[in-house]
C-alpha cells in the first residue's frame, strides 16, 4: 500500500502541476505578446511621425543658443584679458585721448566687437578705441543708457579678486551707437569691465558693443554641418540668419500643425534659450520620408522579435520539464547523502552537524531522527573533553593579541614625531622613546626606567624660557602635591644647549602618575617672536612704532606719579621732505628716513626713547627725571645734525626739521593730551620759519582752534552759498577792447564778512578743500560765461592739486558739456610750480584739455620756478607776465627789457602775452610801446561782481552799436 506522504505521489502531483503550468503560461504569453507587440507598433509608428524631426530640431535650437552664449561669453572673456593688461591701465590712467585710441583700436578688432569707450572711475567719458568718436556728445547721453547705473555701481563696489562685470543683450533703442561703425543691427551686446591700478583702486572701466552679425560665421558652420537651416528673430524681424535663403512669411506656420510652416515646405521649431532672442530651426518636409522609412524598419524587427520570443518560450519549457523531474529525484538523494555525512562524522567527534529531513513524515524522515537521536547520546560523552579543548585555545589566543599589542606599542612610540615619557605614580620613569633623547641632546644609554624625574632633570641643561603654567606635575613635586592636584595639566618652555626650544606638556594619569610629551617648537616661537617685533617697530627704520611709543609713554607718566620729576615729549616733522620725495622718489626718500633714523638714535641715551609716527613724523621720550636745560640742548642737537648735508646715492640732500616740545610737569594731564601739546607747540615752529623748536605755551590752542573753525567754515562754504566770483577785465591792447574776463573767488564769510582770499586758498591747498572748490569756481565761471557775447573769453586759475592724478579731464569735459560754453572761450591759467612736481600728470591733463579746444596759459611768468623747458615741452597758448615786472617799469630799464625779452620770446613761440598790474596810464602806453598783446589791472578796471560785469559789458556793446549807427 502506497502512503499518501511517499515519495511517489510528490514525483506525480510535482510533474503534473508543472505541466499544467507550462502549458498555461505558453498561451498567456504568446497572447500577450501580440496584444503588446501591436500596440507598441501603433504608438510608435504615431509618436515617431510626429515627433522624431522635432526632437531633432528642438536639439539644433538648444545646440545654435549655446553656440550664441558661447560667442557673447568669448567676446566678454577677451574684453576682460583687455582691461587686465598693464598697458591698458597705464593709457586710462594717463587720460591721453590718441593714446587710448591707438592701443585700444586694434584690441577692438582683436576682441571681435565693434567699439570700446574708456570710462574714469565717475562713469565719465574719457576716450575710445576710434579717433571719429564724439566724446562730449557721448559723455552728454551715456547717463540715458539703460545700463548706467549699473556702470556705475560697478565702479563703485568692485575691488580684486570681486569685480563686478556687465554682459547684456539689448536692442538698439537702448543704446543707440557708441563709436562710428558700419554693422548696425536691432540687438547688440553690451560689455562692461572695471579696469583697476597697480593698487588695486578703480581707475575706470571699458564699455564696449557689438552688434549681432546678419549671419554669424560659427552658426552658419553649424547649420552647414547638422543639415539645418536656422534664423535669428527679434520683434519679429529676422536680424540674422545661416544656411537660410527665406524670409519672415516663410516661418509662419499652420495652427492645426505648428510644426510645419504655412507653404507646407519645411519643419519648424522655434525656441528662446538666449533672451531676447527667438531662434528657429527648419528641414526640408522631405525628411519626413525617412522618418516614415523608420516606422517601417521598426515594424519589422518587432515581428523578428516575436518569433524569437516564443521560440525561447519554448526551449525555457523544455528546461522547466527536466529541472522539476531532477528536484523531485532528489528529494531522495539528497537526504540520505546529508544523512550519510552526519553518521561518518559521529566518530570523529562531530556532534553539531544539522540532520536534514527530520520534519518530513515519509521513509527519509523516520531515517533522518533516528540519526538524531544516536548523535545525542554520544555528545554526552565527550562533553568533557571539548570544554577543555575550550579553554585551551582561548588561552592561546589571549596570548598571541598581547604579545601584538606589544609590537605595535613599541612601533608608536619608535616612530613617535615628539619626545615621550611616562612616570609612575612615586615619580619614577616607566618608559620613553628615541626622540625624547634627540630633542634633548641625551646620549642613548643615559636614560634607564625607574629613574626619578629629579635625576632625570639634572641630566638636561636647561635655560627656562617660560615657567610652567602649573605645578601639580612639576619635577620634583612630592607625592602629596601631586595626589592633591590630581588632575591638572602643566607646560614648560626650555632652551636646549644648541639654541632649540622645547615644550613640554605633562598630563597626569588616573593613577597618579603622568606622561611628558615634548615638541621642538623653535620655528614656531621665532615667527612668534618676530611679529610681536613688528607689532611694536616700523618697518623702515626700525624704530618703535606709535603703538611702542604710547606705552613707554604711560610707564613713565606711572613712574612720575611715583618717582616725581619732569620728562619731554619732542614731536619732529622733517622740513622739505615732501619736495625730495617728489623731486627724487620714493626709493630716495625711504633711504633719507633711515638715515634719519640713525643719527636720532646716536643722538639720544639710554634713557631716552626714538620713535616714527609715520610719514616724515618722528618722536623722542627723554628720560625721567629730565631739565628743562637738557631739553633744551637735545632740541638744538637734533637741528644741528639734521641739518647737516645726507649723501644719498649721486645726491646730496640737505634738509631741516621743525622740533614741538612739551613738558610733564606730573600735574595730572594726560599722555593724549601731552602728544596733543607737543603737536601743537610743532605747529607754532613751522609757523615761526621752520627748522626751530618750540615749548608748548598755553596761547597755542587758540590759534589752532581758530585755524580748525576757519578750516570747517570753509568746508561748508560752497554748499552755504557764500562763495562768490568777481571778473577783472582784461584789455585787448591793439584795439582798447574787452576782450575777456579773468575770475576770482571771494568768500563772504557769515561772521568774519568778506575773508582774504591770501588767507582761505593756502588753507584749502593744505587740506585738500582746493579740488572742489577749485571745480566749483571752473563750472560757476563757463556758466556765467556763457550768456556774454560769444567773442568774449573766460579766465579761471588752476591749482596744483586740481592738475595731479587722473580726475581734471572728465571734470572739464563735464563742465563744458552742462554749461554749454564753447572750448574755445575758456582759458585756463597755470603757474610754473605747477610743473615743478609730477610734471608727468599735469602735462597729461594740459595736453587733454587743449585737445579740446581750450586755451593754457602760464600765470606769473617771471618768478619762482621760471625755466625755458617748461615752455618746449608745453605749447602755452598766452604768457601772463607778473605784476612786479610790470609796476617797476615806471623807475627800472631792467624790468623794460626783462618785460620786453618776455614779449619777444613769446611772439617767437606763437604766444600772447598778458600783463599784470597795470595801475597807470603811463605803464599802459608802455606796455603798448613794446608790443604787448593784453592788459589788465586797477587802471583798466578792478575785480567787480557779476551783475556789474554785466553792466560793463552791455554798456561797451551799447556804445559800438552807437558808433555803427
Amino acid at each position: 500500500m502506497i502512503r499518501h506522504s511517499s515519495i511517489l505521489w510528490h514525483y506525480t502531483y510535482g510533474a503534473v502541476f508543472t505541466a499544467l503550468c507550462a502549458f498555461a503560461g505558453l498561451i498567456g504569453l504568446v497572447a500577450y505578446q501580440l496584444e503588446d507587440s501591436m500596440a507598441r507598433q501603433e504608438s510608435e509608428l504615431l509618436q515617431l511621425s510626429q515627433s522624431r524631426l522635432q526632437e531633432k530640431l528642438s536639439a539644433d535650437v538648444e545646440l545654435a543658443g549655446t553656440r550664441l552664449e558661447f560667442l557673447f561669453q568669448d567676446r566678454f572673456r577677451r574684453l576682460n584679458s583687455i582691461a587686465e593688461r598693464a598697458d591698458t591701465a597705464k593709457a586710462i590712467a594717463s587720460r591721453n585721448v590718441v593714446a587710448m585710441s591707438e592701443l585700444l583700436g586694434p584690441a577692438a578688432k582683436l576682441a571681435d566687437v565693434d567699439g570700446i569707450v574708456v570710462l574714469d572711475d565717475e562713469a565719465r567719458v574719457i576716450g575710445a578705441s576710434s579717433y571719429n568718436a564724439d566724446l562730449v556728445t557721448l559723455g552728454s547721453n551715456i547717463e540715458g543708457f539703460s545700463f548706467y547705473s549699473d556702470m556705475v555701481q560697478s565702479l563703485k563696489v568692485s575691488y580684486p579678486g570681486e569685480k563686478r562685470t556687465i554682459s547684456k543683450i539689448v536692442p538698439i533703442s537702448d543704446t543707440k551707437v557708441f563709436v562710428p561703425d558700419d554693422n548696425i543691427n536691432a540687438v547688440s551686446q553690451i560689455i562692461f569691465v572695471p579696469v583697476f591700478d597697480d593698487f588695486g583702486y578703480v581707475i575706470g572701466g571699458l564699455l564696449a558693443q557689438r552688434w549681432l552679425r546678419p549671419e554669424e560665421t560659427l552658426l552658419a558652420d553649424l547649420a552647414k554641418i547638422n543639415a539645418f537651416e536656422l534664423a535669428i528673430i527679434y520683434d519679429e524681424r529676422i536680424i540674422s540668419e545661416a544656411n537660410f535663403l527665406g524670409n519672415e512669411s516663410d516661418l509662419v506656420s499652420m495652427p492645426e500643425t505648428p510644426n510645419l510652416t504655412f507653404n507646407g515646405e519645411r519643419v519648424i521649431k522655434c525656441g528662446v534659450p538666449v533672451l531676447p532672442l527667438s531662434i528657429c530651426a527648419m528641414m526640408p518636409i522631405e525628411a519626413l520620408t525617412e522618418t516614415q522609412n523608420e516606422l517601417t524598419r521598426i515594424g519589422i524587427e518587432e515581428e523578428a522579435k516575436l518569433l524569437k520570443w516564443l521560440l525561447l518560450f519554448g526551449l525555457l519549457t523544455l528546461v522547466a520539464f527536466a529541472s522539476v523531474a531532477f528536484l523531485l529525484a532528489r528529494q531522495v538523494t539528497r537526504p540520505l547523502t546529508n544523512i550519510t555525512r552526519v553518521l561518518s562524522g559521529i566518530p570523529d567527534g562531530d556532534f553539531e552537524s544539522k540532520v536534514v529531513g527530520t520534519e518530513r513524515s515519509d521513509e527519509v524522515g523516520d531515517i533522518a531522527r533516528s540519526v538524531v537521536s544516536l548523535q545525542r547520546s554520544v555528545k554526552e560523552r565527550d562533553a568533557l573533553r571539548l570544554r577543555v579543548s575550550e579553554k585551551n585555545l582561548i588561552l592561546k589566543s589571549q596570548e598571541a593579541r598581547l604579545r601584538e599589542q606589544n609590537i605595535l606599542f613599541d612601533a608608536a612610540l619608535s616612530n613617535m614625531s615628539h619626545g615621550l615619557c611616562m612616570f609612575d605614580s612615586s615619580g619614577k620613569l616607566i618608559v620613553s622613546n628615541q626622540r625624547y633623547l634627540e630633542l634633548f641632546e641625551m646620549e642613548p644609554d643615559s636614560i634607564k626606567p625607574g629613574m626619578t624625574a629629579a635625576e632625570l632633570s639634572t641630566l638636561q641643561n636647561l635655560e627656562t624660557i617660560e615657567p610652567e603654567k602649573s605645578r601639580a606635575a612639576a619635577y620634583g613635586a612630592s607625592s602629596a602635591e601631586r595626589k592633591q592636584n590630581q588632575g591638572t595639566q602643566s607646560t614648560e618652555m626650555v632652551r636646549i644647549r644648541s639654541g632649540r626650544i622645547v615644550l613640554t606638556t605633562r598630563q597626569p594619569l588616573s593613577d597618579g602618575g603622568w606622561v611628558a610629551i615634548s615638541e621642538d617648537i623653535t620655528e614656531r616661537q621665532e615667527a612668534r617672536d618676530r611679529l610681536a617685533y613688528l607689532a611694536r617697530h616700523d618697518i623702515l627704520t626700525q624704530l618703535p612704532n606709535r603703538m611702542e611709543f604710547r606705552e613707554q609713554k604711560q610707564a613713565l607718566l606711572k613712574r612720575q606719579r611715583v618717582e616725581g620729576g619732569e620728562f619731554a615729549i619732542l614731536c619732529l616733522d622733517l622740513d622739505e621732505f615732501k619736495t625730495v620725495n617728489d623731486a627724487l622718489g620714493h626709493p630716495i626718500g625711504d633711504e633719507l628716513l633711515r638715515q634719519v633714523a640713525v643719527r636720532l638714535k646716536a643722538l639720544v641715551s639710554d634713557r631716552e626713547i626714538v620713535v616714527r609716527l609715520g610719514g616724515d613724523e618722528f618722536a623722542i621720550l627723554t628720560g625721567l627725571p629730565s631739565s628743562v636745560q637738557e631739553i633744551d640742548e637735545l632740541a638744538q642737537t637734533i637741528i644741528w645734525e639734521l641739518s647737516q648735508p645726507f649723501q644719498i646715492a649721486d645726491h646730496e640732500i640737505v634738509i631741516g626739521v621743525s622740533i614741538g616740545i612739551s613738558l610733564a610737569m606730573g600735574d595730572g594731564t594726560a599722555g593724549d593730551e601731552l602728544f596733543k601739546q607737543a603737536d601743537l607747540a610743532l605747529y607754532r615752529a613751522k609757523e615761526d620759519g621752520r627748522n626751530t623748536y618750540r615749548f608748548f605755551e598755553a596761547d597755542m590752542g587758540t590759534a589752532v582752534k581758530d585755524r580748525r573753525e576757519l578750516i570747517t567754515d570753509l568746508r561748508n562754504a560752497v554748499g552755504n552759498g557764500e562763495l562768490e566770483l568777481y571778473f577783472q577785465p582784461q584789455y585787448c591792447l591793439g584795439s582798447f577792447t574787452i576782450s575777456g574776463f579773468e575770475a576770482l573767488v571771494r568768500w563772504n564769510h557769515p561772521t568774519r564778512g568778506l575773508v582774504s582770499p591770501a588767507e582761505f586758498i593756502p588753507l584749502a591747498e593744505d587740506t585738500g578743500l582746493i579740488n572742489p572748490l577749485g571745480e566749483w569756481v571752473l563750472q560757476e565761471a563757463c556758466r556765467i560765461a556763457a550768456d556774454w557775447p560769444p567773442h568774449l573769453r573766460v579766465a579761471v586759475n588752476l591749482s596744483p592739486r586740481q592738475l595731479r592724478g587722473h580726475a581734471f579731464g572728465p571734470v572739464l569735459i563735464e563742465t563744458l558739456v552742462s554749461s554749454g560754453l564753447r572750448a574755445d572761450r575758456l582759458e585756463l591759467e597755470v603757474t610754473e610750480g605747477v610743473l615743478l612736481t609730477d610734471s608727468d600728470d599735469v602735462l597729461n591733463a594740459l595736453h587733454q584739455a587743449q585737445s579740446l579746444g581750450v586755451k593754457v596759459s602760464m600765470d606769473d611768468f617771471g618768478t619762482g620756478y621760471s625755466s625755458l623747458s617748461y615752455l618746449r615741452r608745453f605749447p602755452f597758448n598766452k604768457i601772463k607776465i607778473d605784476q612786479s615786472f610790470v609796476r617797476s617799469m615806471a623807475y627800472s630799464d631792467d624790468s623794460i627789457s626783462i618785460v620786453k625779452a618776455i614779449i619777444d620770446l613769446a611772439k617767437n613761440l606763437n604766444m600772447t602775452t598778458t600783463a599784470e598790474g597795470v595801475e597807470t596810464k603811463e605803464l599802459l602806453d608802455m606796455l603798448v610801446d613794446i608790443g604787448c598783446t593784453e592788459a589788465q589791472g586797477y587802471y583798466l578796471g578792478h575785480p567787480m561782481p557779476v551783475a556789474q560785469a554785466q553792466e560793463l559789458i552791455f554798456s561797451i556793446d551799447q556804445a559800438i552799436s552807437t558808433a555803427a549807427q
